[in-house]
């Protein structure tokens, strides 16, 4: 938590639009304090399409929804492959989870 409110005290930043906080993936002490402390429009979850990930991003969707933290949305990471030699997508880890979550916690992806 030190670094985040050290990156948000100590840089004199320009006039933003917006300012996005990658944090690491579950709802653990650094992102309940963060959105507790800081002023937050709207939170974006990114998941992937494994079954792991996408409980840790449930559970976050579910810390924004109990502390009033409005959804702007949820990105599917690492959904698609491009193979360099046919040009076709390969669903490696999966498709279409995100979607899914986002459609219950009433987001877009």
């Amino acid at each position: 938590m030190k670094a985040i409110e050290q990156l948000l005290a100590d840089v004199i930043w320009p006039e933003l639009d917006v300012l996005f906080l990658d944090m690491p993936p579950g709802t653990g002490d650094a992102q309940i304090t963060s959105a507790q402390s800081i002023p937050i429009a709207a939170g974006v979850c990114v998941s992937t399409p494994q079954t792991v990930s996408l409980d840790d991003s449930k559970r976050a969707l579910d810390m924004f929804n109990k502390l009033h933290i409005p959804i702007a949305g949820v990105i599917e990471n690492m959904s698609g492959f491009l193979c360099p030699d046919n040009g076709k997508e390969y669903d490696i880890f999966g498709k279409g989870t995100a979607e899914d979550m986002a459609k219950a916690y009433k987001s877009e992806v």
